[in-house]
């Protein structure tokens, strides 16, 4: 006799068809339900590990914390310096500015240098 088919003839549904099944395999997909939420378990703590892990790294960029303690004994470099063009600057609450061109960079110890090269041999 055919399963899809009880003794009356008719038919049987997708709900009594999965009773069925799941009666006879019941250990089986209870075992399957239990690998499956473990893996999903597995997944979501190491997937909030790592978030925590980032999290913790872009706190201690924050805070000016340095991970290596080698670069703390480096002077910082300053940047060269160069000329920046005049612009417009368009503001949080719509207003454009003009910005007018000046230099950038070079450390304050060249610009005191530059500025008054007599003043220093005197």
């Amino acid at each position: 006799m055919n399963d899809s088919t009880p003794e009356d003839g008719e038919p049987t549904t997708f709900v009594e068809k999965t009773k069925n099944l799941y009666g006879k395999h019941k250990g089986k997909v209870l075992a399957a339900g239990i690998a499956l939420g473990g893996m999903a378990l597995a997944v979501v703590v190491v997937v909030a590990r790592k978030a925590m892990e980032q999290n913790a790294t872009e706190d201690a960029e924050d805070t000016g914390s340095v991970a290596d303690p080698a670069a703390v004994d480096e002077p910082r470099k300053s940047p060269v310096k160069h000329p920046v063009v005049g612009h417009t600057r368009t503001l949080a609450d719509g207003r454009v500015v003009p910005v007018a061109g000046y230099e950038r960079g070079g450390s304050s110890d060249d610009e005191d240098e530059d500025e008054n090269p007599g003043e220093v041999a005197a």
